[in-house]
């Protein structure tokens, strides 16, 4: 459990004054609570939730990482040094594009009023201004997350996120099917754990890569570990790329990842990259990525 001043301050300001100042919904707030133990309030004579100076500050932090790419599952439950430590490398960043709140909120009150072909016609020019590394990070992943957080609370109505959803994928098979082909200088062999299905995130991690002039070998999800290795051996891979969620870190894939790590051949490389490859039991040596700006860095620091 974290110790810090989150715990022992006094609780006094009530939740809509919570919400005010972070811009973090009531509904939000409460969720955060049951699923990731923060933040947990005080109680009122009445039993209202009261919340410290301390809670809001850390929310404050906690909105910085979120909008540089860190997803909720990543960093809501992390103790304040955590916190600190991974905000105080947000300025280092300097390659990696920030949102464009003007771009989203366009696109959101397209998806909110059902106009999906303005909203494809928007996406594609976006795509096409920006290049894919840049709209990967700076449109796709933030809106995607954006309109993720307004499902949860009621809202957007899930079938206007699965629209968005088909819309990008339909996007990123366009434009990766348009890249000039030729010599490359890494080759990258993309998967995932079992139990991940978030396809789009795939595809997204692959647009990242193929815009960086990675050859990407996509062989879908929750390949076989003998699977892996032989596509690994047989095409020659500089990478074996593996996304996984919070939601895949259980005993059976903590196993897998072991049993990969026993048979990687040589000279290829292991990465891991999702808000759960901390949790699975990442090798010191093994690059892990919870946002996709420290791998986009990794490529294009790639020797």
């Amino acid at each position: 459990m974290d110790i810090s001043t989150d715990e022992t301050e006094v609780s006094q300001f009530p939740i809509s004054v919570v919400e005010q100042e972070t811009g973090i919904s009531k509904e939000l707030l409460r969720m955060w609570e049951r699923r990731y133990a923060f933040p947990v309030p005080g109680r009122d004579a009445a039993g209202n939730r009261l919340y410290s100076r301390a809670q809001i500050e850390r929310l404050h932090r906690i909105n910085q990482l979120l909008a540089a790419g860190y997803r909720p599952g990543a960093v809501v439950g992390a103790d304040a040094q955590k916190i600190d430590n991974l905000v105080a490398e947000i300025p280092a960043q300097h390659s990696v594009p920030r949102e464009d709140p003007v771009v989203l909120a366009e696109a959101l009150n397209m998806l909110a009023s059902d106009r999906p072909e303005q909203l494809r016609s928007y996406m594609r020019r976006q795509l096409q201004q920006e290049g894919l590394p840049r709209f990967v990070l700076q449109v796709a992943a933030p809106l995607l997350q954006r309109v993720a957080r307004a499902r949860m609370i009621g809202e957007i109505k899930a079938y206007r996120e699965g629209c968005l959803q088909e819309l990008l994928m339909e996007c990123l098979y366009v434009a990766t099917s348009q890249l000039p082909g030729g010599e490359t200088r890494l080759r990258v062999l993309l998967a995932s754990f079992p139990g991940e299905g978030r396809t789009l995130e795939l595809q997204m991690t692959r647009a990242l890569l193929m815009g960086e002039g990675v050859d990407v070998l996509f062989i879908g999800s929750e390949p076989e570990v003998d699977d892996l290795i032989a596509a690994a051996e047989a095409c020659h891979v500089q990478v074996i790329h593996l996304a996984v969620s919070a939601a895949s870190v259980n005993a059976q894939n903590r196993q897998l990842l072991h049993d990969l790590q026993q048979r990687m051949p040589a000279g290829v490389s292991l990465w891991l990259g999702g808000s759960g490859c901390q949790e699975l039991g990442a090798a010191k040596d093994e690059p892990c990525f919870v946002r996709l700006q420290d791998m986009l860095k990794a490529i294009r620091e790639w020797a």
